[in-house]
C-alpha cells in the first residue's frame, strides 16, 4: 500500500497543470489527451523490470482533429506516443490519418467510404483502446486484446468500406477494410517462439478485417457484435538456409541446444473471430467476448521444416456500475489460452517462463471523473499464467512466477 501512496503523491507533480483546447471554428477541432500512470508490479516485471519497484514510465499522450470540408467530406487524424517502460519507448507515431467520404445517407440506411490510415473496429475496444477516457479502466481486456497483435490490429493502411440499416426496427451497423500494416517483428517472434530471434523481420502485414454490430429491435439496450480479421505474417531477413548450416558445421549439437539461432523461415496465417454481446439496465452495464484464433504455424530451422496447427481461445465478463455521474466501479473475470489443446500451457513453455500458454484473472477498478478534463482511475489485477504479461526486448532473461499481480495509478487530462 505504501508503493501505492508513494506512485499517487508523486502523479501531482508529474502531470502538467493547465493544457488548453485549440479552437480552430465550427468545421475543425483538435482534442486531445495525456495520462500518467504509476504501476507496481511485484512479482513479474511488466514492459520492463522497474514496475517490480513502483514506476512511473507509463505515459500515453495523444492529439486528434479532424476538418469538415462538407456534411460528407472530412479529414481526420490522430498522433500519439504511448511510453510503457521498456516495452514501448514513446515514440511519436501516427495512430490514424484518413479521408473519410459519406457516400448515401437516409433515414434507413448510410453507406461511405475512408482511406488512408483507418482505425479498426474489432470487438468493443480496441479502436478505442488508445483512449484513457474510453476505457473502463486502466487497460483492456488483456484475454482477447493481448499485446502479441496490438500493433497488427490497430489501424490499418488501405481502404474502410462502412454503413448502416434499419429494417424491422433492428439496427445493423458494418464495416469492411481492406489493406496492410507494418508492425514490429518482436511482437510476432515472442508470439511464436517465446523470445526474440538473432535475425529476421516481419514488415507489411496483409489485413482484411469485417466488423458487424446489430441492436435488436425487442431490446434497445442490447449490442451484439461479431468480428473477423485474416492475416498473415511472415518472417523475412532471416538467416539463409546456407548461413544456418554453414554456422553448424563447427558445432553441429548447438542445434538441439539453440534452435532458434538457426531459425530460417516463419510464417503464421491466421482467421481471428471475436464475438461481441453487451447489455446496459439503469446504471449497470454487462459485457462479454469471446475470441477464437484458428492459425497455422511454420517455420524452418536450418531448411528443415516444422508446422503446427492451434486454436487461440479467450473469453471475459465484466460488470460496471455508473455510480454517480462523476464515479464508477468495474470487476472483470478473463482467461486466455494460447493453444486450446494445451490449456496447462507446457507446449509453450520456455525455459524462462513455463506459464505463457495460459492466462487467468481477476481485475477490479474504479474511475472518479472529478472534473470536465480530469479523472483518475485505479486498478487492481490478480492472475496466474502470464499468457498476456506485456513482452519486451530482455524478458526472456527474467525468472517469470506463475502467480503475480499488478496495481495501477493513473491521472488523465483531456481537451
Amino acid at each position: 500500500m505504501n508503493k501505492l501512496l508513494q506512485g499517487l503523491f508523486a502523479l501531482s507533480f508529474v502531470t502538467s497543470p493547465q493544457v488548453l483546447a485549440i479552437e480552430l471554428g465550427k468545421s475543425s477541432q483538435i482534442h486531445g489527451f495525456v495520462n500518467q500512470a504509476y504501476l507496481y508490479s511485484p512479482d513479474n516485471p511488466y514492459a520492463g523490470t522497474d514496475a517490480n519497484d513502483g514506476s512511473l514510465k507509463f505515459r500515453e499522450i495523444g492529439i486528434n482533429g479532424f476538418t469538415e470540408f462538407s456534411p460528407d467530406f472530412r479529414l481526420a487524424g490522430q498522433v500519439l506516443s504511448r511510453r510503457q517502460d521498456q516495452a514501448d519507448d514513446g515514440d511519436i507515431r501516427v495512430d490514424f490519418l484518413l479521408a473519410d467520404y459519406l457516400l448515401f445517407s437516409d433515414q434507413s440506411a448510410s453507406l461511405g467510404v475512408r482511406a488512408g490510415r483507418v482505425k479498426n473496429n474489432i470487438g468493443f475496444y480496441n479502436a478505442i483502446r488508445d483512449i484513457p477516457s474510453a476505457r473502463p479502466g486502466y487497460n483492456v481486456p488483456d484475454s482477447i486484446y493481448f499485446d502479441a497483435f496490438r500493433d497488427t490490429l490497430l489501424s490499418i493502411d488501405g481502404v474502410n468500406l462502412y454503413g448502416s440499416a434499419l429494417f424491422s426496427d433492428n439496427l445493423l451497423t458494418w464495416e469492411l477494410s481492406v489493406g496492410q500494416r507494418n508492425v514490429d517483428s518482436e511482437d510476432f517472434e515472442y508470439f511464436a517462439f517465446g523470445q526474440p530471434l538473432p535475425q529476421g523481420e516481419a514488415d507489411d502485414v496483409p489485413l482484411k478485417i469485417l466488423n458487424v454490430n446489430l441492436v435488436p429491435s425487442f431490446q434497445r439496450d442490447l449490442r451484439l457484435g461479431l468480428s473477423l480479421v485474416d492475416l498473415e505474417i511472415e518472417l523475412e531477413d532471416t538467416l539463409s538456409v546456407a548461413e544456418a548450416q554453414a554456422a553448424l558445421m563447427s558445432n553441429p549439437s548447438d542445434f538441439f541446444t539453440n534452435p532458434l539461432n538457426y531459425v530460417t523461415g516463419a510464417k503464421i496465417e491466421g482467421l481471428l473471430a471475436i464475438l461481441s454481446a453487451q447489455y446496459s439496465f439503469e446504471n449497470w452495464i454487462v459485457t462479454a467476448e469471446y475470441l477464437n484464433l484458428d492459425s497455422d504455424f511454420s517455420a524452418q530451422f536450418a531448411g528443415i521444416d516444422s508446422s503446427q496447427s492451434s486454436t487461440t481461445e479467450g473469453y471475459y465478463l465484466q460488470l460496471e456500475w455508473l455510480a454517480s455521474a462523476q464515479t464508477s466501479w468495474f470487476t472483470r473475470y478473463e482467461e486466455l489460452y494460447l493453444n486450446n489443446d494445451d490449456r496447462s500451457g507446457e507446449g509453450s513453455a520456455t525455459a524462462n517462463n513455463p506459464y505463457r500458454g495460459f492466462g487467468k484473472g481477476w481485475t477490479v477498478g474504479g474511475k472518479w471523473q472529478f472534473t470536465n478534463n480530469w479523472s483518475m482511475v485505479g486498478q487492481a489485477s490478480f492472475n496466474e499464467g502470464t499468457a498476456w504479461l506485456p513482452s519486451y526486448k530482455g524478458i526472456e532473461d527474467e525468472d517469470i512466477d506463475k502467480y503475480w499481480n499488478y496495481y495501477v495509478l493513473s491521472l488523465n487530462y483531456q481537451f
